[in-house]
């Protein structure tokens, strides 16, 4: 068991000193103190909503008063709520009556492929309805586009951190994210790592255009990181990071809200491998669970090396999540809980895998998807 813990502890050392630096927050854009100038008619705003009626209001009031919006459009992906009543009595939004998704393509893109036809401004920012924009946060991502040269610009949003399921899951989500696809690296058009988060994308339209736009990746799951694959292939340049000024809505009052979101997804990300499935298993066991089992272990048979190696092992896990956990606003206590955290995204991965080979496939929104 010693060689094991050691072995954790070392892989959390490599993570903290790897140049790449998966656990920084570094990559953000934070909320402008002076709002920068855009010029006017430059950005036309597209939001996919399908059952929205919460969070569609304040979505739309956020964005609707930045400078440089041209046209505001909602895509009402056929809600069975008051979605597309309460987008219509906001001035300035024009809602369109989204179609049923001909074969081969998910909900949402067939949502922003329509919405898509409607726009002919020079940049489109991709909003979800559940995420609020501060104020000067829309110039401030035209600033970061325009300055930098580059064709696409992504946030992941600020989750929510007031129920326990929140606070155990959802900053590990975007930490467990960020070890997939490093900012650090995605920022850069020497790597082969192209991502981004779906929730808040501002894109040039010429290059979404030139990349397919969204009929190339029409039926992928995972689209935000499809789409940002297409543009770096078709010559864009992109950046993801964080921001506190761009903020999920989406409340999670239970763990299987946000566990159904992790099944959709898993199985996907490894290529629908049982092979890829087994080796990531075994890394997050050893990575994730080894620490813990080594302290415990070793306080039950007062056996030091092994305590230590564990104890080691769960404090460098912790430092490599505290900058994470802080900027996702909780003491630092809760970067002990990223084991936790991992076990049940590891279950929600194999259930994943589960539905997939025998089941319906992972249900998202009253649809269900395979592939």
């Amino acid at each position: 068991m010693l060689w094991l813990g050691v072995s954790a502890a070392a892989i959390w050392l490599l993570v903290l000193v790897l140049p790449w630096r998966s656990w920084s927050t570094r990559e953000r854009i934070d909320v402008p103190q002076s709002v920068p100038a855009v010029e006017p008619g430059r950005v036309g705003v597209l939001v996919p909503a399908r059952n929205e009626a919460a969070t569609i209001a304040q979505t739309l009031e956020s964005v609707a008063g930045q400078p440089g919006v041209a046209l505001l459009v909602v895509v009402d992906d056929q809600s069975s709520d008051a979605t597309a009543v309460i987008a219509a009595r906001l001035p300035g939004v024009k809602v369109v009556d989204g179609q049923p998704a001909p074969p081969g393509w998910s909900g949402k893109l067939w949502a922003l492929q329509q919405g898509l036809d409607r726009i002919d401004s020079p940049l489109v920012l991709l909003l979800d309805a559940d995420i609020r924009l501060a104020p000067g946060m829309l110039a401030a991502l035209v600033d970061k586009l325009e300055r930098e040269q580059l064709d696409q610009v992504s946030i992941m949003a600020q989750l929510p951190n007031i129920s326990l399921p929140e606070k155990l899951l959802l900053p590990a989500f975007v930490f467990f994210f960020k070890q997939i696809y490093p900012f650090a690296w995605v920022n850069r058009d020497d790597r082969p790592f192209a991502a981004a988060a779906g929730g808040c994308v501002l894109v040039r339209r010429e290059c979404l255009l030139r990349a397919g736009a969204f009929s190339a990746w029409k039926g992928a799951l995972i689209d935000d990181c499809e789409m940002a694959l297409r543009v770096r292939g078709a010559g864009g340049k992109i950046w993801l990071g964080l921001s506190h000024g761009v903020q999920s809505m989406r409340r999670h009052p239970d763990f299987e809200s946000i566990l159904e979101t992790v099944r959709r997804t898993a199985y996907t990300q490894l290529g629908y491998s049982p092979a890829w499935l087994l080796a990531a298993s075994l890394l997050m066991c050893l990575a994730f669970a080894v620490p813990v089992l080594a302290l415990c272990a070793g306080l039950v048979l007062a056996d030091g090396p092994l305590l230590a190696s564990g104890a080691v092992g769960w404090l460098l896990m912790a430092a490599a999540y505290a900058p994470q956990v802080r900027f996702s606003g909780l003491g630092l206590h809760w970067a002990l809980s990223l084991p936790f955290s991992a076990a049940l995204f590891l279950r929600a991965s194999w259930e994943s895998a589960w539905l997939h080979h025998f089941g319906r496939g992972a249900g998202w929104k009253g649809r269900r998807y395979t592939r």
